[in-house]
């Protein structure tokens, strides 16, 4: 069923929205395609145009949302030459992300392992990307002797580790908001670095 002025992605998006609603209150296993139909507005039928299971869903899903951090994550960095600059920048994107955004990137890092196992590789290949970027400012801020790194792997891994875990634990209901957790997570990953404040 469309609705009269609408398009394929439009619909797509109020498909999408209502997933993660679905999703982030039930479950993968708990959701079925009926629910989600009569969430969004539609038949159950007319959901096979945009994906052919539940588990199609929910990869289309998780991509677009990989792919629209990615490209928020590149448009901000872009034009910044400085090392501690494009940490600044990562930081604040993917803080940004997982506060404003924190359900959709709470179901992505939870229902990955719903997945099959070549689409769970193939998207982790995607996810990949984040590590590269991040590695990338730290080799440079190493070479450069901006950056102190005994173990850069180490140090990568526990900056994006603490930044996509916000969204499990962040209560927006609770003290601190946006600016408050964005000012911590830049002082963090700097000291992580070896430098000592994000002022």
């Amino acid at each position: 069923m469309r609705v009269a002025g609408s398009n394929r992605d439009e619909t797509w998006k109020r498909v999408r929205a209502a997933g993660v609603d679905l999703l982030y209150r039930h479950g993968f296993e708990a959701m079925n395609t009926r629910q989600l139909a009569e969430a969004a507005g539609l038949k159950p039928g007319s959901l096979y145009y945009y994906f052919a299971s539940k588990e199609e869903f929910l990869h289309r899903l998780l991509v677009d949302l990989l792919d629209e951090i990615i490209v928020d994550l590149e448009q901000n960095l872009d034009g910044l030459q400085e090392p501690v600059d494009r940490l600044d920048a990562y930081v604040r994107t993917l803080v940004r992300w997982h506060v404003v955004r924190r359900e959709e990137t709470f179901i992505a890092s939870i229902e990955v392992r719903s997945l099959t196992h070549d689409r769970q590789e193939a998207y982790m290949r995607l996810r990949d990307r984040f590590d590269v970027i991040l590695a990338d400012i730290l080799r440079d801020g190493a070479a450069d002797g901006v950056f102190d790194l005994t173990h850069p792997r180490i140090t990568r891994n526990a900056i994006l580790s603490s930044l996509t875990a916000i969204s499990s634990w962040y209560d927006p209901a609770g003290p601190f908001g946006l600016d408050v957790l964005t000012a911590d997570f830049l002082e963090l990953a700097r000291r992580m670095v070896g430098l000592r404040s994000a002022g």
